[in-house]
């Protein structure tokens, strides 16, 4: 527990002398650059979304499709399902390739725009509806709270996120090899950059603190048990992920990513390709 606290220590130290230090390079009145992106569409969303993520494990990917509903620049509830292709790599022994539908989720969030800070909380839940013996589910339900936390000077972006959940949640950059049961609290922490309308890029550490027995689902794991129960150790992990994002069109999307694992020495490149089908029928029904 004293190496864990350690080295969440150290990421939010980081953090903080980040911010610190941008804030005495950057005048106080700049305005955040997230702040002129776009502007928030009230109304319904939805998204279709084709991510991946590669490493000695073997390649994982899914289709996600999102909908929601924006009532205001604050509030908005989203609801999501995807379908899941697992192709472990040949190395890996008593697994298999899997693929089938995800379990689907339901989340609501706020977001606030501060003078000093911009603020957002969510919280998703995801129901067991896919399958355990794929790997694919944990056969119970999930929940994920995250809170985020940003300030824009100019350029730069530096965010800290931080949240509790009973499952390691899978990232834009880093598709895990499993699936987990178990209470834990993650933390990422850096900074986005601008590179003008179409780019930017990011960089950030992230920590995974869990606590109490933990249970991982194994995705196309073929033996039996379809399970491993065991402590902290299953599921615990902290890295750095960097990441480059390019608006190709208003509504396309394209992101890749780096993901380097220090807890399991493992190396990821993911990538992301997300078509925003909302603002497209809406531009194409005015039209």
């Amino acid at each position: 527990m004293k190496d864990y606290c350690r080295r969440f220590a150290i990421l939010v130290g980081s953090c903080l002398l980040a911010v610190s230090a941008l804030g005495e390079a950057v005048p106080a009145a700049a305005v955040p650059a997230a702040a002129n992106k776009t502007a928030v569409e009230k109304g319904f969303t939805l998204t279709e979304t084709y991510e991946g993520s590669a490493d000695t494990d073997g390649f994982i990917s899914d289709i996600n499709s999102s909908a929601g509903y924006v009532f205001n620049p604050h509030f908005s509830i989203n609801m999501g399902v995807s379908y899941q292709f697992v192709n472990p790599s040949a190395s890996k022994t008593g697994t298999t390739s899997a693929s089938g539908m995800g379990n689907p989720s339901l989340g609501f969030r706020y977001s606030r725009k501060g003078p000093l800070l911009d603020f957002s909380t969510a919280v998703n839940g995801a129901f067991p509806v896919a399958s355990s013996a794929k790997g694919l589910s944990t056969g119970r339900v999930t929940f994920d709270w995250d809170n985020h936390f940003a300030h824009g000077f100019d350029l730069f972006t530096p965010f800290f996120d931080f949240g509790v959940a009973n499952s390691v949640p899978d990232t834009r950059f880093l598709k895990r090899p499993y699936t987990s049961l178990g209470t834990l609290a993650h933390f990422e922490g850096g900074s986005e950059m601008d590179l003008g309308d179409k780019f930017s890029v990011s960089a950030s550490g992230y920590y995974i603190l869990p606590w109490g027995t933990q249970e991982i689902f194994v995705r196309g794991k073929k033996s039996s048990p379809g399970s491993t129960k065991g402590g902290v150790s299953l599921t615990r992990d902290d890295g750095i992920n960097l990441g480059l994002d390019y608006n190709l069109t208003r509504f396309v999307d394209l992101s890749a990513g780096y993901s380097y694992s220090a807890y399991s020495v493992l190396n990821t490149v993911s990538f992301g390709v997300e078509l925003n089908v909302a603002s497209w029928l809406r531009k194409h029904r005015g039209e």
